[in-house]
């Protein structure tokens, strides 16, 4: 199967599931980072649908800012959170957005170690490193869901990254 197809399946998929965790989330702030998480998965569809439809790798666009805002809506939700229980419920739903970005970034290492083309490899260690970003968001996002106190205690919120 066409890698470029694997690949926009997976961020479909990726979209289509923090669509849900955005829309199932009873913390507002949390729906709106997997809204965010939804629209960056889809603008890499997109990358990926042009480069399919066009066979050279794509300008690299701006980076994703999932991780800024991540940091700010935490910052945001120290000052004033109530521990819903149903947080907790949610630390199956994390781990499976982990276990998706793993996979996606996995993919695309091992596309970026077939590439050939400069165009192809800049374009992949730039969805790499978003992927990443948003292994390292959802990293936390977890980390969150099984000790929310101590998680939003840690007011600097240093390891959310930028």
């Amino acid at each position: 199967m066409d890698p470029l197809e694997i690949a926009k399946g997976i961020e479909s998929e990726g979209k289509a599931y923090y669509e849900k965790l955005a829309a199932e989330s009873p913390v507002k702030a949390l729906a709106g980072v997997f809204a965010l998480l939804a629209s960056e998965e889809q603008k890499h569809f997109n990358l990926f649908a042009e480069w399919q439809k066009t066979k050279t790798a794509p300008a690299v666009p701006q980076p994703g800012t999932a991780s800024a805002e991540a940091k700010r809506i935490f910052a945001g939700l120290s000052e004033q959170f109530v521990f819903p229980q149903a947080v907790y419920d949610y630390a199956q739903a994390y781990a499976k957005a982990l276990e998706m970005e793993t996979k996606s970034i996995a993919l695309y290492a091992d596309m970026l170690s077939k590439a050939t083309l400069q165009d192809d490899k800049k374009a992949l260690q730039f969805l790499i490193a978003e992927e990443q970003k948003h292994e390292h968001l959802v990293e936390h996002l977890l980390e969150f869901a099984n000790e929310p106190k101590e998680f939003l205690e840690n007011a600097e919120f240093n390891h959310l990254g930028t």
